[in-house]
């Protein structure tokens, strides 16, 4: 006679187990997230968390990075009506280099708070904890309530961001986070491509495309991430070719229609204006910073992808998913299981159909990174919740497989125990990032800051100054600012009469290129120059030139 094989029933007054609680709390959370009012309120108590934790690391400094500053000057020419144009520069030229998208968010709060930056950096952080909330969303269709939450919370003390040095060495913060309130492209264009990504899973499961409201915002929401930051060329494409994957032909080249009208406009503009693509342009260059040593050729391009690949795979990505690396750029222990665990979601993929398009768009993220000449963490900063994802994703599975043999205990200590290593080794970072946050610039930084505030308060508006952070200068001191040809002396100052200089910054920053030219050209023609403001203790000058 067969035994039965139903579950029995624990008798009546039987003490519940912890493994019972466990579950009770899970079916719990799942239950009342899966609700109307779980649905509603759950996103939007992520967001605030995400709110009040970047509120208490925000920065009201402007970041180091030429790029914050460029942006800021970008929403001002839109603001007043200039188009999107470098204000910065004596003679405005058409800007080519980033999409309209991120300084037209921008341009509103440059025309309710002319001239300041730090209502910018506010606004980008209200954006980025939205984006949390988004996060959790897309998550909850994968996963239950507690490891969606988990997945947030993980994604925002990820990773390891340079802050600054100082006597004690490198100084490192979350990688979102840091970014949660810089006057960056990042942090909105990961809160939209998550939205994209959140319509898109929906919409693509309906059939159609008239009347699917999911599918068509999700496309919508797709391509403004690609006029954010043009890498959302990777969402469009990681869309097209998870519908032909999933054989569905005719919404395929129908979104490949929609995604070449899309881009057009942009290039089209470009093209017309004499820019071009400058991206495309450094992508191909030997080194953009050196624009004469020409073009890469077949050996530069592999060169370029095993070394870029050996530095994620050994620094970046290590520094991302677990939070004691300090490894020197060998292969380690983190290197295999980012190999692992790489192995292990594209076998799901394959195999099982799981989460097909994250995996592509992420693929896609990783293969335009490795073919830059910069390699940086925040290049994969719009994957960087989908790193996280992966990685619970296959601990959670490991942990079931371990539970059906060890019982429900061992699961759970898997579970747990490696959530409180890796946030007890995030938190840290977390601090750091508050306390950099209310401290001055550092010493070079500030001396160059005091620069441009006493060219600000010196010189008259018209003044044109001639410095390494050309942005950076104009933002601070509000006087046209160029930067100079990495060149020969004699170019350099030739340079200066044809923009009609009137003052030269020299920095301590610490870029060659200050001591390789610019210093040269002003020792070698130091009788045409006169100093009108100095800081010796960190050598930083700003000389008048006689013309």
């Amino acid at each position: 006679m067969k035994k039965s094989r139903r579950k029995e029933k624990k008798p009546v007054g039987e003490p519940a187990t912890a493994s019972d609680a466990n579950q009770s709390l899970i079916n719990g959370s799942n239950a009342f997230s899966d609700g109307v009012q779980g649905r509603r309120l759950i996103p939007v108590f992520i967001a605030l968390c995400a709110l009040l934790v970047g509120i208490w690391t925000f920065d009201p400094k402007l970041s180091l990075s030429g790029d914050n500053t460029e942006f800021i000057t970008l929403a001002r020419s839109l603001a007043q009506g200039e188009g999107l144009v470098h204000l910065n520069d004596p003679n405005p030229q058409p800007a080519t280099k980033y999409p309209f998208g991120f300084p037209l968010l921008l341009a509103p709060v440059e025309l309710l708070f002319p001239g300041e930056w730090t209502p910018m950096k506010a606004w980008v952080l209200l954006l980025f904890s939205v984006g949390m909330g988004m996060l959790y969303l897309l998550m909850r269709d994968r996963m239950g309530a507690l490891p969606s939450i988990a997945v947030v919370g993980l994604s925002v003390t990820a990773g390891q961001s340079y802050l600054t040095t100082d006597a004690s060495g490198h100084h490192f913060g979350p990688l979102l986070l840091h970014f949660s309130h810089q006057v960056m492209s990042e942090a909105p264009f990961l809160t939209v491509s998550l939205a994209a990504l959140w319509l898109l899973q929906r919409g693509v499961q309906r059939e159609g495309i008239r009347g699917n409201r999911e599918l068509l915002a999700g496309f919508v929401l797709a391509v403004f991430a690609y006029y954010i930051r043009s890498v959302g060329i990777t969402l469009l494409g990681a869309i097209i070719v998870y519908l032909f994957l999933q054989r569905d032909i005719r919404r395929g080249l129908i979104f490949s229609a929609a995604s070449l009208l899309a881009w057009l406009p942009w290039t089209l503009r470009n093209r017309a204006v004499g820019g071009g693509g400058v991206y495309f342009q450094q992508l191909i260059q030997v080194n953009p910073y050196y624009p004469d040593q020409g073009l890469l050729d077949v050996v530069g391009f592999f060169g370029r992808l095993t070394g870029n690949g050996a530095a994620y795979l050994n620094v970046e990505l290590p520094r991302l998913l677990w939070p004691f690396f300090s490894g020197d750029g060998a292969f380690g222990p983190v290197s295999v299981f980012i190999i692992l665990l790489a192995a292990y979601t594209l076998m799901q993929a394959l195999r099982f159909r799981r989460d097909v398009l994250l995996v592509l768009y992420t693929a896609f993220t990783i293969g335009v990174a490795l073919l830059w000449f910069w390699v940086d963490a925040r290049f994969l900063f719009g994957v960087v919740p989908l790193f996280i994802y992966f990685a619970v994703r296959a601990v959670n599975d490991l942990a079931d497989g371990i539970s059906a043999h060890g019982g429900p205990w061992t699961g759970r200590a898997l579970r747990w125990g490696l959530l409180v290593a890796v946030v007890w080794g995030q938190i840290p970072g977390v601090s750091r990032l508050a306390e950099y946050s209310r401290a001055d610039y550092p010493p070079a930084w500030s001396r160059y800051y005091q620069a441009g505030q006493w060219l600000k308060e010196h010189t008259d508006e018209s003044a044109i100054v001639l410095c390494r952070k050309g942005y950076w200068m104009y933002i601070v001191s509000g006087r046209r600012a160029v930067g100079f040809p990495f060149e020969d002396p004699s170019v350099i100052m030739a340079h200066m009469e044809q923009q009609a200089v009137d003052y030269v910054v020299l920095e301590s920053l610490g870029f060659a290129q200050t001591a390789r030219y610019l210093a040269p050209a002003v020792n070698e023609h130091m009788d045409r120059f006169s100093i009108a403001w100095k800081d010796e203790n960190v050598p930083t000058y700003v000389l008048k030139l006689d013309n």
